[in-house]
């Protein structure tokens, strides 16, 4: 500037200078902006390299669990099918049986009759333990409130007259259903169907073989259920004697024990000494 010839010629150099000023001000401002760009650039690709290798394990997981499921789901299948089997096998025995009792009316009348006395003389052992779990404060006097389903199924036979010819004969009725049949696949829970003491578990003693394994449960003094035909080999029962049980505790498993058509259960409701429709309860 000092080497110029003019005032003017120091104005345009001063100019000069300031506008070379202004633009590197602003190449350094674009240069910070793009500077945060890049670096909130940076910070996505890192979080999305994050995510993806996030969801790229949770898949590994969830593929791995499938895996595990579908094998899972393989084993059971082969296991239903060799229980089917099982089922199959037992149901013919059963029924040939039973067509074998069919053509000897005199046998079929003579196991009829010897069923029927040996539940006769457990109902009288369980009166008795009713009223020793009554007098011991274990159960109450009356039962206040309903029943739930034992077990879920299909309905078999229903409580009242039936034309099955293995039941016996009471009042009106030439053959009569004592309670409720609710047949399921082999094992089904069976449970509780109100809060109680168990009375008895296991194979009823006075029963001619083969014997009927059988839960009683003490619901109050005037009423008792009793769950028949239970498991006792696979699945025995989960209860004994003695211990208390809430509604919908699983207290056995559905089988064939004693003399069936198939795995079901006979669920019975004893009100003041005498099997009732179990759906007045319900």
């Amino acid at each position: 500037m000092l080497s110029s010839d003019t005032f003017t010629d120091v104005l345009a150099e001063v100019s000069y200078h300031l506008d070379l000023a202004e633009q590197d001000k602003a190449l350094a401002e674009q240069i910070v902006a793009d500077q945060e760009v890049l670096t909130v650039l940076h910070a996505t690709v890192v979080s999305t390299r994050e995510q993806t290798e996030s969801m790229r394990a949770a898949a590994d997981a969830q593929r791995a669990v499938l895996d595990t499921q579908l094998a899972e789901l393989a084993a059971a299948r082969d296991r239903l099918a060799a229980l089917e089997a099982e089922t199959k096998r037992l149901l013919a025995e059963q029924q040939a049986a039973y067509a074998r009792l069919a053509k000897d009316k005199a046998a079929l009348t003579a196991a009829i009759a010897a069923s029927e006395k040996a539940e006769q003389q457990l109902q009288k052992e369980i009166d008795r333990l009713v009223a020793a779990q009554y007098q011991g404060g274990a159960i109450p006097s009356i039962y206040n409130g309903t029943l739930e389903w034992p077990m879920k199924g299909t309905i078999t036979q229903e409580y009242g007259c039936t034309g099955f010819s293995w039941e016996p004969r009471k009042g009106s009725c030439a053959h009569f259903h004592s309670g409720i049949d609710i047949a399921a696949p082999m094992y089904t829970p069976i449970r509780a169907a109100g809060p109680g003491v168990v009375l008895f578990a296991g194979a009823n003693p006075y029963d001619p073989k083969p014997k009927a394994w059988i839960v009683i449960i003490a619901h109050a003094q005037n009423l008792v259920t009793w769950y028949a035909h239970v498991d006792n080999s696979a699945h025995p029962p989960r209860v004994r004697a003695g211990d208390h049980v809430v509604t919908g505790q699983v207290i056995a498993y559905e089988g064939m024990t004693g003399r069936t058509t198939g795995p079901h259960l006979h669920w019975m409701v004893e009100l003041n000494d005498d099997f009732v429709n179990p759906r007045l309860f319900l």
